[in-house]
């Protein structure tokens, strides 16, 4: 237990709040995560799909050579995350920009990930760009049970299609966990004229969970996702209903473990020398009740370690991305990656 909490204090990875664990007894600890991946397409052009620029011939030239380098990239980052604590790296791996199973499978099968086993669960969506959330999950740890997608009617364009709300229930080692992968809608249009549409999936995401503990008080549940919102932002704070601290949850609250990160000037992606942290995961209060004989929240994390920043130039610090603009820079994503940890007693 000793070496555990000095791994904590030494990472380099930037932690938020942790939950006390008592130093004479033993841990088991796992980790799920979450990351926006930036545009993993496959090179073919599929006819349904807004998909051209990401391919041979795309203003992207999205080549092969390319593909695979970003999917060799993407598992570099998954196989190193949470490792220091728990082997296996995440147990569940929330994804967004995903364009189809088939990308999402070859990230599971890549070199660095085939020996975790990991299983993909991708629902095609209604998005113009053809890009929908994914899960992948070890089956050691996880096991659905039931798999839905749940569409986000806009307002006030309600002809606009956005991304589905993929919503995964089973049982994490014989516990009841339900895992909400979200992608809601950009800023593209400016934060005020298009936090409608957050809103609108916020007020989705929150009737699934509602429904869920109404069906089940005792199940864990989680919402994960690129809210294109920040930890204080309406569609987070008051849609859903979040607060920062543990000490002041309540069974109607979900604890967002990323907003004293957010208060603390840390981020996942930065626009014009600003952070934001968009990728978060909201834990309701069954994660925080204090009985260590069942899985219990410990910490949150943003994983940026120097390798998945730019280290030069203009954007200095910032993730390095795959593209900047129609610029090829061979990096891995424009988001950091988080995590939870979570812990049971042994």
């Amino acid at each position: 237990m000793k070496t555990l909490l000095f791994v904590f204090l030494n990472s380099i990875i930037i932690s938020a709040h942790c939950q006390e664990l008592n130093r004479s007894k033993k841990y088991f600890i796992a980790a799920i995560a979450f990351w926006n991946v930036e545009n993993l397409y496959d090179t073919l052009n599929d006819r349904w799909k807004n998909d051209e620029d990401f391919t041979p011939a795309g203003i992207h030239a999205w080549t092969g050579d390319r593909y695979r380098k970003k999917v060799e990239h993407l598992s570099e980052v998954i196989s190193r995350m949470a490792t220091e604590l728990t082997p296996d790296g995440p147990a569940i791996i929330g994804l967004c920009e995903v364009e189809n199973k088939n990308a999402a499978l070859d990230l599971a099968h890549a070199h660095k990930l085939k020996h975790r086993n990991y299983q993909v669960i991708h629902i095609e969506g209604p998005d113009a760009r053809g890009v929908d959330p994914s899960l992948l999950y070890n089956p050691n740890y996880f096991k659905p049970l039931k798999t839905v997608a749940y569409h986000i009617k806009l307002f006030p364009d309600s002809n606009h299609k956005t991304r589905d709300i993929l919503v995964v229930s089973g049982l994490y080692m014989g516990e009841a966990l339900t895992v909400l992968v979200n992608h809601w809608p950009s800023r593209r249009n400016g934060e005020k004229q298009s936090s409608a549409g957050r809103k609108s999936a916020a007020k989705v995401a929150r009737r699934i969970t509602d429904s869920i503990a109404e069906n089940n008080s005792g199940a864990r549940i989680i919402i994960m996702g690129d809210f294109n919102d920040d930890p204080v932002n309406e569609s987070v704070k008051k849609v859903i209903g979040t607060c920062g601290k543990a000490n002041e949850m309540t069974d109607s609250l979900y604890f967002n473990p990323m907003e004293k990160l957010y208060k603390e000037g840390i981020g996942t992606l930065a626009w014009q020398d600003s952070w934001n942290l968009f990728d978060q995961v909201l834990l309701n209060n069954n994660w925080l009740n204090g009985d260590r004989k069942t899985w219990q929240y410990y910490s949150a994390r943003v994983f940026n370690p120097p390798f998945l920043r730019n280290d030069y130039g203009r954007f200095k610090g910032y993730p390095l991305r795959t593209y900047s603009g129609a610029t090829y820079t061979g990096g891995y994503s424009d988001h950091f990656p988080v995590y939870v940890l979570i812990a049971k007693e042994k």
